[in-house]
């Protein structure tokens, strides 16, 4: 996702989007704070849209189990 920034693509598929691995669970529980928490959140939130918004034709995310909050828009809970 980092890498597609400025780019534009045919197809752009966003595969493991689920519950317990969108955010990765290290990045959360690097965080120090609820503050930092929510930073993370918001970049993560910000790379999955970037990602989604570089297909031109096709976009595609999957997920096994629960989808991620973030593409609904709702932020995961606190742990």
């Amino acid at each position: 996702m980092h890498r597609a920034k400025g780019l534009e693509f045919f197809a752009v598929a966003s595969p493991f989007l689920s519950e317990s691995a969108f955010p990765p669970p290290g990045a959360l529980k690097s965080a120090v704070d609820a503050a930092d928490r929510e930073d993370i959140v918001t970049q993560y939130r910000s790379l999955l849209h970037v990602a989604a918004t570089r297909a031109k034709k096709a976009l595609r995310v999957s997920w096994s189990g629960t989808p991620t909050k973030l593409i609904s828009g709702h932020a995961p809970e606190p742990d």
